[in-house]
């Protein structure tokens, strides 16, 4: 049960990884906000997260243009399948 949730979890960081690189504004702000939301402090804890560094991680993503924001996304979601599984998904 702990590994399906663990895997939930970093499902939803992915896409909302994935959303901030979205080239549509309003989505990439709303996966900005959910990095800043009470939902997302949660989860970190849960797994032991630091919030802060992919907070500010996240940050600097959305800083970059949009295509360079695409390939970090992708480069992202390679290191949050590490970080929640060992990269068993």
């Amino acid at each position: 049960m702990e590994k399906d949730l663990e895997k939930l979890d970093s499902l939803i960081v992915k896409q909302a990884v994935r959303d901030v690189a979205s080239k549509d504004v309003n989505l990439s702000k709303k996966a900005l906000s959910y990095f800043n939301s009470l939902e997302f402090i949660t989860l970190c804890l849960r797994n032991k997260i630091d919030v802060y560094k992919v907070q500010t991680s996240i940050n600097e993503l959305s800083d970059y243009p949009l295509l360079s924001r695409k390939k970090m996304s992708n480069d992202i979601a390679k290191v949050i399948d590490n970080l929640f599984v060992g990269g068993d998904i």
